[in-house]
């Protein structure tokens, strides 16, 4: 295969970044993000996005505005994360962010996208970055990477290849989501809107449903702290990961952004050695949210809580519920970053159902939730085979 070396300036219309001025805030409008709604998995996560003045998106220039077949970016702190606009969007989005338009006539856009993503352009660009605490690479350095391409034809037909992993990881999680959906909206209907099983036949006692009761979080689940691991014991590579409350995101897993342990510290308690399945809480930042963990090897450090349960499908659905979550923030504290503890959350009262009913609601929707698990670990393995196939494509070690 023949390779041509080319700046990567060369290969775009531009390449800028976000806006350096501090947007003005709005309840509503265009979304704005930040580098936290990149998620590991290469797309853009808006649940958590604030918003922006239309106005104030309307007067930015083109070229701060996404459009289809861009590049996304990410250039400060977790640098290095590629995202391709399938579609144009509308959003605004901080400097940390740089934006590439690639060149249609130069470059096939989805094949700058996987060159990006490609472990050695990350090389790469970690050798141009600067700074200590928080890594930066320069739009300047960025503009002046040298890649080497092959002829239009072939970039097309490594494209193909790629996409039709995306494709199918793109498939499992549209089916992920119809499958969290139907738990949610069976637990609103059961538990909030209390339309369950039998409900027009039961006994009704001072408005409530016969057997539903008052009581505190703690008398369904426990909930166990993490372990306070020592910075000079994480490396690159080792045995177990560490999960942090980075990777605790709402209502997903992220279990790449990891540190990992050669072996596991002797004062550590068993429950932090997390199994697939368990329920986990964040406890700072943005408290309150939940997430269930994908795969093995994973330990627990602290402001994580892990969540213990012998009904995880209702206890998942009830601490995602918007009931709770709205209780936990309330009992939250911190000005410039919010916290919270398991004691406290434990001591938080809600409304419960008896226990034939949450157990009528974990035999309907715990086999879904562990689809759910299964379906989002075949997309690892897709995201691996690609990921191994993608340097072997980009260097000409299969040809194509």
């Amino acid at each position: 295969m023949s390779l041509q070396t080319v700046r990567l300036q060369d290969l775009c219309i531009s390449i800028s970044d976000g806006d350096h001025q501090a947007p003005p805030k709005s309840n509503s409008g265009i979304p704005f993000i930040t580098i936290s709604n990149i998620t590991s998995m290469n797309q853009l996560d808006f649940s958590s996005s604030m918003f922006v003045p239309r106005w104030y998106y309307e007067k930015l220039d083109i070229k701060r505005k996404a459009q289809k077949n861009d590049i996304l970016y990410s250039v400060v702190g977790s640098f290095g994360i590629p995202v391709f606009m399938k579609n144009s969007i509308e959003f605004v989005f901080q400097r940390h962010i740089a934006l590439l338009r690639p060149n249609i006539e130069k470059i096939v856009p989805q094949y700058l996208y996987y060159k990006i993503l490609d472990r050695a352009f990350y090389m790469m660009a970690d050798s141009l970055a600067i700074g200590a605490a928080q890594r930066t690479i320069t739009l300047s350095s960025l503009r002046n990477i040298e890649i080497n391409i092959p002829e239009v034809e072939q970039q097309q037909s490594i494209v193909d290849i790629l996409s039709a992993y995306d494709d199918l990881i793109e498939n499992n999680q549209k089916q992920i989501k119809l499958l969290e959906e139907t738990v949610q909206r069976l637990y609103k209907e059961w538990f909030i809107d209390l339309r369950f099983p039998g409900h027009g036949n039961g006994e009704i006692i001072d408005g409530l449903p016969l057997g539903w009761h008052e009581d505190t979080i703690d008398t369904k689940v426990n909930l166990l702290n993490g372990f306070a691991f020592k910075s000079k014991d994480l490396k690159e590579t080792g045995l177990f990961k560490l999960v942090t409350i980075k990777n605790v995101q709402d209502g997903y897993f992220e279990g790449k952004n990891v540190k990992y342990l050669s072996k596991i510290p002797d004062k550590m308690p068993r429950h932090c050695h997390l199994d697939e399945g368990d329920l986990l809480l964040s406890l700072t930042g943005n408290v309150g949210r939940v997430c269930i963990v994908e795969g093995n090897d994973f330990l627990l450090n602290q402001r994580v809580a892990k969540i213990s349960s012998e009904t995880p499908a209702y206890t998942y659905c009830l601490f995602r519920s918007n009931e709770l979550l709205v209780k936990i923030n309330n009992i939250a504290n911190g000005a410039a970053q919010q916290n919270v503890s398991p004691i406290r959350i434990g001591q938080i009262k809600h409304l419960f159902p008896n226990d034939k009913l949450i157990m009528d609601f974990e035999r309907v929707s715990g086999p879904i939730l562990k689809r759910v698990v299964l379906m989002k670990k075949n997309i690892i393995l897709l995201e691996e085979a690609r990921d191994r196939l993608l340097p072997k494509l980009m260097n000409g070690e299969i040809e194509v």
